[in-house]
């Protein structure tokens, strides 16, 4: 799937979130800082298990075809492998959140203090979001059970560093989060703050509730970039906000 010409950063007002704001940079999470407990670190079930797949399984991990070993004990196998492989390649890992849209009013909630912090606006032409290794960015995909994965996937060595799980079980999330609409940028390490091209930073908008001293800072902030100032405002007609342009801040 492509990436939107857009994508949009919900943020709290405060010294971190300005201070990136500052460095054109995004802070990356690792995963155990996240809100939702399955985030990164969900279950999955084992499918593909016939006595070929299986036995295929263990001349991979044990590098022997003389081994005899049952479907059941196979697929516990497996998920011990993969636990192994999930605890010691995803503990340290970076994610960058972004959303598809700059309007939705939960985010707004969620994501930017109750509407007082503020929405990025980035122009994905440009890097961290291009040029960039296609598994580094995904859309996240959200459903109503745990997704599968083969037995044939199954790492060679339990404790081989080089292995890798497919990117998917780092972007499924239950269909509960769905509003976010939501995209991923990954990191090798997390809790740390990136770089990004100035240019791919095209907007900021103010939430509706957002104190007139942060106006002030994040406009001082933008004062020598082009990039455009946006007031968010409450609907007189129905539950939206919209965007204003605005000018100078005071």
């Amino acid at each position: 799937m492509s990436l939107p010409p857009r994508l949009y950063k919900y943020q709290s007002c405060s010294d971190y979130s300005l201070q990136n704001l500052r460095h054109r940079s995004v802070w990356f999470s690792k995963p155990e800082t996240f809100n939702d407990p399955f985030d990164c670190d969900i279950n999955f079930k084992i499918v593909d298990v016939t006595d070929e797949s299986v036995k295929a399984m263990v001349v991979r991990m044990d590098g022997t075809v003389n081994k005899s070993i049952s479907n059941d004990d196979a697929v516990r196998m497996a998920l011990a492998a993969t636990e192994v492989v999930k605890k010691k390649q995803w503990a340290e890992i970076g994610v960058a959140c972004f959303a598809e849209e700059y309007a939705n009013i939960l985010m707004w909630s969620h994501y930017a203090d109750n509407h007082r912090g503020f929405c990025l606006e980035f122009d994905t032409d440009h890097y961290p979001f291009k040029p960039a290794k296609t598994e580094t960015v995904i859309k996240v995909n959200y459903a109503d059970s745990y997704p599968s994965l083969s037995i044939n996937d199954i790492p060679q060595k339990i404790l081989d560093h080089s292995i890798s799980l497919p990117k998917f079980l780092l972007g499924t999330k239950s269909l509960h989060w769905c509003y976010e609409n939501e995209w991923r940028i990954f990191s090798g390490i997390g809790n740390k703050e990136y770089p990004y091209d100035k240019l791919a930073l095209t907007g900021v908008y103010f939430g509706c509730k957002m104190k007139d001293k942060d106006k002030v800072e994040i406009a001082s902030i933008l004062a020598d970039s082009p990039t455009r100032i946006y007031q968010m405002e409450r609907s007189n007609s129905e539950f939206s906000v919209m965007k204003k342009e605005i000018y100078s801040v005071r």
